[in-house]
């Protein structure tokens, strides 16, 4: 499903300092005037030379059908959803540190659940900015862990009583999913004790160990998150959406409808989509 963006509000929300960090770090370059009205920056993508023009001012009749343009003009040299080019775009102050590290922006967005043992710890990660796996007894720092060998190694030392094949997998793809899967820059949902509650937000960092959590969370494997300020209502996303999110076996899995997802925090709930809740640990 191809989603465009639609909505004013958030299409204007878009300022000529967020395009002009996108394009830099992005490659666009060899700006030149568009008269007294923008600056006009370039790009070679696909065999083909793009041009994007950015208003000097942000203010001007039809600036959100202007920025419309431009965000699927991105979508189509990036070969991306526009959705994609929108998040990447609104959030530009956050990713030019993920993109400084090659890492974030440019990539598909993913959204993924991250379950907090049936929200006892949600209000934990939502307070401290992050997610956090357990699985191993005897707490291991698994930052510098990358590949699915090492996990299943470590997994086989720490559960030796664990000989059924298929119930290691599923343990093993598990972590291998959270460190090495979701990505920076990709969307996670974790539910509340109240399950038509649903906090949301933005994986900023790869996996890091945190020793001697001051929390009640013991887990000490963590991504760090920006979450949103407030959190989604269930009963606002539709059937198979929500019945996507009830999965009843895994603790961190990929979100179907993913485009539903993004489309219903831009286009519904956008008052809400950008104001993050900043309180790293």
């Amino acid at each position: 499903m191809k989603v465009q963006i639609r909505d004013e509000e958030a299409l204007a929300s878009l300022t000529s300092a967020h395009l002009r960090a996108y394009l830099e770090t992005q490659g666009w370059g060899n700006p030149r005037p568009w008269g007294q009205w923008g600056t006009i920056f370039s790009k070679e993508q696909g065999g083909k030379l793009w041009e994007i023009t950015i208003l000097l001012r942000d203010d001007g009749f039809g600036y959100a059908k202007f920025i419309a343009q431009i965000v699927a003009t991105l979508a189509e040299a990036e070969d991306r959803s526009q959705l994609d080019v929108f998040y990447d775009l609104a959030n530009a102050d956050v990713d030019m540190t993920a993109q400084a590290n090659d890492k974030g922006a440019g990539k598909k967005t993913n959204v993924w659940c991250v379950r907090a043992e049936k929200g006892e710890y949600t209000g934990q990660f939502v307070d401290g900015g992050y997610v956090a796996v357990g699985w191993l007894p005897k707490p291991k720092d698994l930052a510098s862990v990358k590949d699915k060998g090492k996990i299943r190694n470590l997994f086989e030392q720490e559960h030796p009583k664990i000989t059924d094949g298929h119930s290691a997998g599923w343990h093993i793809g598990q972590i291998d999913t959270f460190l090495l899967k979701i990505n920076v820059g990709d969307y996670v949902i974790t539910p509340e004790k109240d399950p038509s509650q649903l906090w949301y937000g933005r994986i900023t960092c790869e996996a890091y160990h945190k020793d001697n959590p001051n929390d009640s969370c013991p887990w000490p494997n963590r991504r760090r998150v920006d979450w949103a300020k407030q959190p989604l209502d269930r009963n606002e996303l539709s059937e198979p959406l929500q019945k996507s999110l009830k999965h009843t076996q895994l603790a961190v899995f990929e979100i179907r409808h993913r485009d539903e997802f993004l489309s219903a925090v831009v286009n519904a709930l956008w008052p809400y989509a950008r104001m993050y809740r900043r309180n790293p640990e």
